[in-house]
């Protein structure tokens, strides 16, 4: 693995400049709105804007908080000390596959409910699926039905290929046999060695491998995310534009740089 810090985010994508322009200086707490439904008859393009905003935020600090997957793994003195118990090799790794896991899940999930915001799809959380939401994109939307399959299937290759109903949430570790790794890394913070398994080579190996994984996957997942909001540019610019015809305070006087 290397040292390099990787600056996941989603700077490179259109949609987010004609998302922050189309909101640009527009403060909740600078209008008498008293609820929700007075502001977003007032300007249901700035409600629209605002709920796109909480999405796409959400989805993009997905790919910062994955920042720290590396860093873990990067970590140079393991075992790690704990005031409470040392955390051995295999704790580890295990805690840093879990983590990498559920933030996997939660970029699906996100990716999920912000084309379902900005398409106005208004799908219910429980039928937030990509079953779902194939048999209405397939059509509507091809492209972004593409994006969301690669961003669907981010971290297959930490899961183990076993029956996948009864071992979804079992992860890989790589060591060959991750329960013979599981009992010599508590026997190294017992104090104990093991004669013919060097637990550090294995450590190693297994690290440098998780590592090459989980950046394949985060890049991968990264570019269909920035296809996937792009492929929204025009929707959304477009709708913004429609929401405000009629509304009180109009489109940003940024809005209208964005118009390819």
């Amino acid at each position: 693995m290397t040292n390099e810090y990787y600056w996941w985010g989603l700077e490179e994508s259109k949609f987010k400049g004609v998302l922050y322009d189309s909101i640009n200086v527009y403060f909740l707490h600078d209008h008498s709105y008293k609820n929700w439904e007075e502001f977003a008859e007032a300007d249901p393009h700035m409600a629209y804007a605002h709920l796109t905003y909480v999405r796409f935020d959400a989805l993009e600090q997905q790919f910062v908080d994955l920042r720290v997957i590396p860093q873990m793994l990067g970590v140079s003195s393991v075992p790690v000390e704990s005031t409470v118990k040392n955390i051995n090799r295999h704790d580890w790794l295990k805690s840093i596959v879990d983590l990498a896991l559920f933030r996997f899940s939660s970029l699906r999930d996100i990716a999920f409910h912000f084309v379902n915001e900005v398409l106005e799809l208004d799908l219910p959380d429980h039928k937030l699926t990509i079953k779902n939401l194939s048999k209405i994109l397939k059509e509507l939307n091809p492209e972004v039905l593409k994006c969301l399959k690669v961003i669907d299937k981010t971290g297959i290759p930490l899961r183990q290929n076993r029956n996948e109903r009864a071992h979804k949430g079992f992860c890989n570790l790589y060591t060959e046999d991750d329960q013979l790794f599981k009992n010599i890394s508590w026997s190294e913070i017992d104090g104990m060695t093991t004669s013919g398994y060097d637990l550090v080579k294995v450590y190693n190996n297994s690290r440098n491998k998780i590592y090459k994984i989980v950046v394949k996957e985060v890049e991968l997942a990264l570019k269909a995310c920035v296809d996937l909001v792009d492929e929204l540019y025009f929707y959304y610019r477009d709708k913004h534009e429609q929401l405000s015809k009629g509304s009180r305070s109009g489109v940003s006087q940024h809005f209208h740089l964005h118009q390819n």
